[in-house]
């Protein structure tokens, strides 16, 4: 006789999504607590393991930040020792000409030619 076809229950999709969403546990201690393998986590729950662990932090900062705005001084700090990921804005492309141009006057620092380049010459 075969095992009957798991049925996730809105509680076990709620508390994943939670669990996920804090970040402390891994699929493996997620799926030992529910009773369940890790591919029958993963097969089953893949949605409130990716969007809905999203969905929960972001209620959370939100609930947070409001706090924060009413004037609680703890979620203020809280809400402020996060680290914003911004992305740092891109370097301004430069061709092989530009660069090698820019690198020039110093490519001779670190070589045998060290000593003859950076020493004034006189022309005879």
């Amino acid at each position: 006789m075969a095992r009957p076809a798991f049925k996730p229950t809105v509680t076990q999709r709620r508390t994943v999504a939670i669990v996920a969403g804090s970040g402390c546990m891994s699929h493996e201690e997620i799926a030992i607590s529910l009773g369940i393998s890790r591919s029958t986590l993963e097969r089953y729950f893949a949605i409130e393991l990716s969007e809905g662990a999203y969905a929960a932090r972001t209620s959370v900062l939100s609930a947070m930040y409001r706090s924060a705005i009413k004037g609680s001084a703890a979620a203020q700090k809280a809400y402020l020792a996060l680290a914003p990921r911004l992305a740092a804005p891109p370097l301004p492309k430069v061709g092989k000409k530009a660069q090698a141009q820019a690198e020039a006057p110093g490519a001779h620092f670190g070589t045998d030619w060290a000593d003859l380049l950076s020493k004034p010459h006189k022309l005879q």
